[in-house]
């Protein structure tokens, strides 16, 4: 038979209010001068060499840091959806994160096909999610890979023959514009 062994019950730690003392000890312990922003560049001090030759010192050169590199360029791409959830089709998390469909307009821009024999065929808004159109031949559907997947996924990108742009990132059931 076996044995069942007491749940392991971690004791709740108790927070004691604030005393006088431990508010001035606070006070005292916090850095002086203005507390930079979250989202402003952090810059590293890179040093140069000077043309003359070795005998002259270094002039410092502000250059941004990888993170406010990546943020720049996060900012600068208007195609990237962030904080995107898309699953599988057994209703399981497949890939969470943001979601850059520059590739994918380039990807058509140069058209060039995904392997997907739906890729680049009419889509027919059959939902009718999206605005409808006289012309049955309006939109186009595209595949958007989903990474971590070895089948397609639900990603798709539509197009419209006036160049606005629609992705879904659940197979229809969905759309954010994006263009």
């Amino acid at each position: 038979m076996r044995q069942r062994l007491p749940a392991r019950i971690s004791p709740r730690r108790q927070i004691s209010p604030p005393t006088p003392a431990r508010l001035e000890a606070s006070a005292t312990a916090r850095p002086t001068g203005p507390i930079p922003s979250p989202t402003a560049p952090r810059f590293e001090q890179t040093p140069t060499p000077s043309p003359a030759g070795p005998a002259r010192t270094a002039t410092p050169v502000r250059t941004p840091t990888p993170a406010a590199r990546a943020t720049a360029t996060r900012a600068a791409n208007q195609y990237l959806v962030r904080n995107v959830k898309v699953y599988d089709l057994d209703g399981r998390l497949a890939y969470q994160g943001d979601v850059d469909l520059g590739p994918t307009l380039e990807r058509i821009a140069a058209g060039i096909r995904d392997p997907h024999p739906n890729d680049g065929t009419v889509f027919q808004n059959r939902e009718r999610r999206l605005p409808s159109k006289s012309d049955g031949q309006y939109y186009r559907e595209y595949v958007v890979r989903t990474p971590g997947l070895r089948e397609v996924g639900p990603q798709r990108l539509i197009t419209g023959k006036d160049g606005e742009a629609y992705y879904t990132p659940d197979h229809y059931d969905t759309f954010i514009r994006i263009k």
